[in-house]
């Protein structure tokens, strides 16, 4: 007798490649056991199983697809054989529905007894966390530094049932019927923070704010672990500045939008002190100290606008994406980390987070009067953009830059990219060898990527440069 269907919720959809093939898989989460794998389809074709997977994971994470997306299922189906092509076609409606029926042999459960747990101790062993960290000790009593990180987070359910099938399916279980209240019958809330503190991400929900304040807890300030602290832990993200922003539509969304309206906006930088220029020499002599290159107010400005305007733009982008990739068929949507290469559009939301700040960290240097110095590769990229981007900041009719004082060397970034880097080695990785699926790829395997320049290690401090404070925060 056949075992009757047993429903999953596929999470998402990776590929297997062999010499000769390669296998479309899905993860499917259940209620009774583990996350597990299970074969969707083989083909011979690398490079349409691995588009395959990428269309199944964005069906499984949204429910449908957009247009785009639709033109290239009908592709991946026309190059397919007709039986991985059916297995395709079936697969994609299944993901959107966020169902996935199967046997039940083929869904491993845990046992009630298991054999491999051994026989309960009267007194277990405490972990190592508890030992180096014990749950009890006030603040003075740890050895080594405390971090507070508080989140705000809020997600758009718009789909409750789906949310709550593909949460019960991760292992979630809603709270009793006598602990619920009328407004929320079935333990949204739950579901919700269950997903909250996974991935952020499940079927049925979008992920609308992120936002995080961090701060060292310090004895000598008598701060104190929250589970021993008198006082009530408090954390005032402010009012939204998107509200601010539609009290006056021709404002700029302001430098720190987490902050309260009673803050006022940061002053922009006096350049013109900052940056003070040598007294004019026009003799061209070659070793005249005078009239080499000056990196001149002007230019700073420009600069300074296209660092805090990239950082804005990634930090939006940053909270929509969540952990989503960046894929071609989003068509250059992200306008921050679109344009970076191919090799880091699969990273996660602090990475991103953290890219955002190294445009703030850049804009630091020069509100300081100092030349922005990278000192590391995610620097180096991002002020690669922003030289590209400073000319485009030169409007007309802005009295404020109109009003510093005029040189020769004015707007000359190609200098700037000379003088601010130690080498241009970062910009390898848009090379088509580096870049999975890229229109020029000849469609041999990508290269290795050189360890220093691994996207994974972008944050990793130059030895020969003053690193960053590892206390600084984000901006939002």
């Amino acid at each position: 007798m056949t075992a009757p269907p047993v429903p999953a919720v596929p999470r998402s959809f990776l590929c297997e490649h062999a010499s000769s093939k390669s296998r479309v898989l899905v993860l499917l989460a259940h209620a009774n056991g583990p996350t597990c794998v299970q074969a969707v389809f083989t083909c011979r074709d690398a490079h349409v199983a691995q588009h395959a997977a990428r269309l199944l994971s964005s069906a499984a994470l949204d429910g449908a697809l957009t247009e785009q997306q639709e033109i290239t299922a009908h592709k991946i189906a026309t190059a397919l054989p007709d039986a991985p092509a059916a297995s395709f076609r079936q697969a994609l409606e299944r993901a959107r529905a966020s169902v996935w029926p199967s046997a039940a042999p083929a869904l491993f459960s845990w046992p009630d007894d298991d054999r491999l747990e051994g026989p309960a101790q009267d007194e277990p062993e405490l972990p190592v966390s508890a030992t180096r960290s014990p749950k009890d000790a006030r603040l003075a009593d740890l050895p080594g530094l405390v971090v507070r990180v508080v989140q705000l987070r809020e997600f758009h359910v718009y789909d409750q049932a789906k949310l709550v099938a593909a949460a019960a399916a991760g292992g979630w279980q809603p709270m009793e019927d006598e602990e619920l209240g009328e407004d929320d019958p079935h333990d949204l809330v739950g579901a919700v923070m269950f997903a909250a503190e996974s991935t952020g991400e499940l079927p049925g929900m979008d992920w609308l704010t992120d936002a995080q304040e961090g701060q060292l807890l310090l004895p000598a300030r008598g701060d104190e672990v929250a589970d021993w602290s008198t006082e009530p832990v408090r954390i005032n993200f402010g009012t939204g500045w998107r509200l601010q922003q539609a009290a006056n539509p021709y404002a700029a969304p302001p430098r720190n939008p987490g902050a309260t309206a009673a803050v006022p906006e940061e002053p922009q930088p006096d350049f013109a002190s900052l940056f003070a220029l040598p007294a004019a020499c026009d003799c061209e002599e070659e070793d005249c100290q005078k009239c080499h290159w000056t990196f001149t107010p002007r230019t700073a400005d420009l600069l300074f606008s296209a660092l805090d305007e990239l950082a804005e733009a990634a930090y939006d982008d940053a909270a929509e994406l969540g952990e989503r990739p960046v894929t071609q068929d989003d068509d250059g949507a992200w306008g921050f980390f679109s344009r970076l290469p191919q090799v880091t559009w699969r990273q996660n939301l602090q990475w991103r987070r953290n890219l955002a700040r190294a445009c703030d960290d850049l804009a630091g240097d020069l509100q300081r009067g100092s030349w922005p110095r990278p000192t590391c590769a995610a620097e180096e990229m991002v002020l690669h953009l922003a030289l590209g981007e400073a000319p485009a900041h030169l409007e007309a009719g802005d009295s404020a830059h109109a009003a510093l004082p005029k040189h020769r060397d004015d707007y000359d970034f190609d200098a700037c990219s000379d003088f601010f880097f130690q080498d241009h080695d970062v910009l390898w990785l848009y090379d088509s060898k580096y870049n999975e699926g890229s229109d020029e790829a000849d469609g041999s395997e990508p290269s290795p990527i050189p360890p220093a320049l691994h996207p994974d290690n972008w944050f990793e401090d130059f030895g020969n440069v003053p690193a960053r404070s590892p206390e600084r925060g984000h901006r939002r």
